[in-house]
């Protein structure tokens, strides 16, 4: 089978990027596909996180904005593409791409796979023209995909976690809360820090890391006994199942769209409800002052990720491409 993804930027450290060529390299890999990606924007091609090489990468040099002259451009480039490809399917994961579900001259079955929360896009009439002609939305939870209610049809998928974890056994008294994510307003870290700062002082041997850019997630996840996240909101909160994996029960608020169908309040972690930050305070400290909890969460977390294994996961995806 013969498979097309687009995307803006593949250089970028971000979840949709991780996914993306975590996906592609397994349907070359593992199934033996043909498999490429579209690159919008020039100088973006270069793949910040592992691929195949059996993965043909090829840029369409756009100038990386939104203006009256580039949306066009990429539009008739990303269908010229895509006509001398031919390929069976042809995968969308952003705005620009979701546009080209309209303005679809190549006649491939399409997939509009929505990453982020469908009420937060930031270009909602590209969102909604996806919805209106792509062949199928896939949504990463059923809240989102709740949401798409004039698609022809839609699908919940969600990500599968991507890292090399092994037997990575964590100590449950370090004294250091992790964080992970693009420093931007989604992820909403000053508010993490105002948090912090009302309880820091009353635990000075207790440190908040929050990493922004690192290649070595795992060292990250495992420099620390518990995980928090103070998104506004989320397409489906991947960093939540990463940490579980490494075994630490996580505290996010209850933001659209993820945690909710990830964690599960009081036993792989906390589900606090999105403007109650003192509740977020008493539990984050309830957990600090109790290793064993700490643990007990932790383990449970692990336990409960496994339903979002690659394999699982990748298995959907292959039903729904060949189905098509």
């Amino acid at each position: 089978m013969r498979i097309v993804y687009e995307i803006e930027r593949l250089s970028t450290n971000g979840g949709i990027e991780r996914i993306l060529t975590a996906k592609a390299s397994y349907m070359a890999e593992q199934w033996g596909w043909d498999v490429t990606i579209l690159v919008l924007y020039k100088g973006c091609e270069k793949s910040f996180f592992p691929i195949s090489p059996k993965v043909r990468i090829q840029c369409l040099d756009i100038k990386p904005r939104w203006n009256i002259i580039t949306v066009p451009l990429a539009l008739y480039r990303l269908n010229k593409a895509i006509k001398k490809i031919k390929p069976d399917v042809y995968i969308t994961v952003q705005h620009i791409g979701a546009v080209s579900c309209l303005l679809n001259t190549h006649h491939t079955k399409t997939i509009y796979e929505s990453h982020g929360a469908k009420s937060k896009m930031i270009h909602p009439f590209a969102v909604n023209i996806a919805e209106r002609h792509a062949d199928a939305i896939v949504a990463l939870t059923h809240s989102n995909a709740a949401n798409f209610n004039n698609a022809n049809k839609v699908v919940v998928i969600p990500n599968f976690c991507t890292l090399p974890i092994g037997q990575t056994m964590l100590n449950y008294n370090l004294k250091q809360i992790v964080s992970i994510g693009r420093d931007c307003e989604e992820k909403d870290f000053p508010r993490m820090r105002k948090i912090w700062d009302s309880i820091s002082k009353k635990y000075p041997d207790w440190q908040l890391q929050i990493h922004h850019n690192t290649k070595d997630v795992v060292k990250a996840y495992t420099s620390g006994s518990i995980f928090i996240m103070t998104s506004r909101f989320e397409g489906f909160g991947l960093v939540l199942i990463e940490a579980m994996l490494c075994g630490l029960p996580c505290i996010a608020f209850d933001c659209p769209y993820g945690p909710r169908e990830i964690i599960k309040d009081g036993k792989n972690g906390f589900l606090i409800p999105y403007d109650d930050d003192d509740l977020f305070i008493k539990k984050l400290t309830y957990l600090m002052e109790h290793p064993k909890e700490r643990q007990r969460m932790g383990i449970a977390a692990k336990e409960s990720v496994k339903r979002f294994d690659k394999e699982k996961i990748m298995n959907q995806w292959k039903e729904l491409l060949t189905e098509l």
